[in-house]
């Protein structure tokens, strides 16, 4: 009786561990909003590296778009057709051929 408790015990277990891995590959898949200093926010497929230092780009869920879209700080910005770039103070930026935007 008490292997098949341990076998239930770990079983649920690897249940809520499973499903907490599979949120978070979900949640990863999702668009990103990405945000830089000035306040300019836009949604983006990819989490590029190539964004100037400079603007300090973070990038934030969905569900934290969602929560700050009235924010007087933020300035919420079209997505483009062609998200390989970067919003800088209001104006749209593509990556050069140089820095295409390499993403992780």
């Amino acid at each position: 009786m008490i292997g098949f408790k341990s076998f239930l015990t770990t079983s649920a277990l690897a249940v809520v561990i499973a499903a907490g891995a599979l949120a978070v590959t979900a949640t990863d898949a999702s668009a990103r909003t990405a945000c830089n200093r000035h306040g300019d926010c836009w949604q983006t497929s990819q989490r590029y590296t190539t964004y100037p230092t400079v603007l300090g780009v973070r990038f934030y869920s969905d569900r934290w778009q969602r929560r700050h879209h009235n924010d007087r700080r933020y300035h919420w910005r079209d997505n483009q057709k062609d998200d390989r770039g970067y919003y800088d103070r209001g104006n749209w930026h593509t990556f050069d051929e140089n820095h295409d935007g390499d993403h992780r």
